[in-house]
């Protein structure tokens, strides 16, 4: 174990490996990521990985469209590749939720979204594989899709490595040190390193690493489940479909296969991040089955005994929630050198990266890509918080 660092980064997710190759790419000093399990082994790896811009707040979409640059140009952007498919995102609605797609489209696109409403019959057109009872709007970002969340860490701690990142899995932080110009240490089961900054990106355990410098931050911690299933070869090819009349998400996997999941509103499970179950329970796939096959008819078998036998895989994940369930990130006013980029909120995968890009410059102190002031853990306090036009929060 290294004893002295510039930064240490908390938490080998998708938060902690893009702040921690964005430092290491503007040249901080000697980083150190450190991983209480193996990396990508907290929400990120069970992250369904949907690469979209549909938000209805500004720090929202300027994040994710930043977010749709770098996925689509990895290679630059990440240091490698992050298995992106660029099949596009879809949001279908009925009469009850138009009125927030009418509003929020003309946002996004003045703010650089890709996206434009779709009647039904032009959906049809595009997607005749889909049944579009009681669908009366849609609207469609050509330029998104979906990514491979382990492939994506590991890319980016591998070329952060590749700028002599310390890197240590299997390694927990134990408590954090301060004096009196702020933080001054970290304690891992491995050994001590002094430092001067540390970035919490310890995802559902975020909670208990604030703790250790007195911060208590308001999060809930939920299951949320998906499953895989295998398709018949003559389906249609889909783009992400979020279905805000159902509550589900789905979209391909690659070829001849397909992943459904929840989505909101829907009763929270809450669960603890330590010891919860990450088999999906059978009536949820069944719920979500149901739901898929009324939406896809090509998918009708899946509805039947088994599945019809084309159960690829399924699993539940944690979403660590904030209070309005946006990520808090930034500085802490009255503690020097911390940091925290937490909260995802189901948000986490697909705006990590330009989050950590703009992070790291805030760190390093220089003016960011993307100001990160509204995500501050203080909107709360201050009375600005973030809402949402749809029914439920859906971002």
């Amino acid at each position: 174990m290294i004893g002295r660092a510039d930064a240490v980064v908390i938490g080998g997710g998708i938060m902690g490996a893009s702040t921690a190759y964005f430092l290491s790419k503007l040249g901080f000093g000697q980083i150190v990521l450190l991983e209480k399990k193996r990396l990508g082994a907290g929400a990120t790896g069970y992250s369904a990985a949907n690469v979209r811009q549909h938000y209805s707040n500004e720090i929202a979409i300027r994040l994710a469209v930043r977010g749709v640059e770098m996925f689509s140009n990895a290679n630059e952007e990440l240091g490698g590749p992050a298995g992106f498919v660029q099949c596009g995102y879809m949001v279908i609605a009925t009469e009850r939720d138009e009125p927030a797609l009418r509003t929020l489209v003309p946002l996004q696109q003045s703010l650089g979204v890709q996206t434009r409403l779709l009647t039904p019959d032009e959906i049809a057109e595009l997607y005749p594989a889909l049944d579009l009872e009681g669908i009366t709007l849609g609207c469609l970002e050509s330029n998104s899709g979906y990514a491979d969340p382990l492939l994506t860490v590991h890319t980016l701690v591998e070329a952060a490595r590749a700028n002599d990142v310390r890197v240590y899995e299997g390694c927990q932080v134990l408590a954090i040190e301060t004096d009196g110009d702020g933080i001054s240490g970290v304690i891992t089961g491995d050994g001590d390193i002094s430092t001067r900054v540390v970035v919490n990106a310890a995802g559902p355990w975020a909670d208990r690493v604030g703790s250790m410098v007195g911060i208590d931050y308001s999060l809930s911690f939920s299951r949320e489940h998906e499953a895989l299933f295998q398709t018949p070869p003559e389906l249609t090819a889909l783009p992400v479909v979020a279905d805000a009349e159902q509550r589900i998400f789905f979209r391909p996997q690659g070829t001849g296969q397909v992943l459904v999941g929840q989505s909101y509103p829907k009763e929270r499970e809450p669960c603890d991040p330590e010891t919860y179950d990450d088999r999906a329970d059978p009536p949820v796939v069944d719920s979500m089955v149901e739901r898929l096959a009324r939406r896809v008819p090509a998918l009708g078998h899946l509805a039947g005994v088994d599945y019809g036998g084309m159960l690829t895989t399924s699993y539940s994940g944690v979403y660590s929630i904030t209070d309005d369930w946006y990520p808090i990130v930034g500085g802490e006013p009255g503690l020097p050198g911390y940091f925290a980029a937490i909260g995802g909120s189901g948000h986490g995968f697909k705006i990590g990266p330009p989050i950590g890009e703009s992070l790291a410059a805030t760190i390093a102190g220089d003016t960011p890509p993307l100001d990160l002031s509204p995500l501050a853990r203080a909107r709360f306090a201050e009375g600005r918080a973030f809402t949402t036009l749809w029914n439920g929060n859906r971002g």
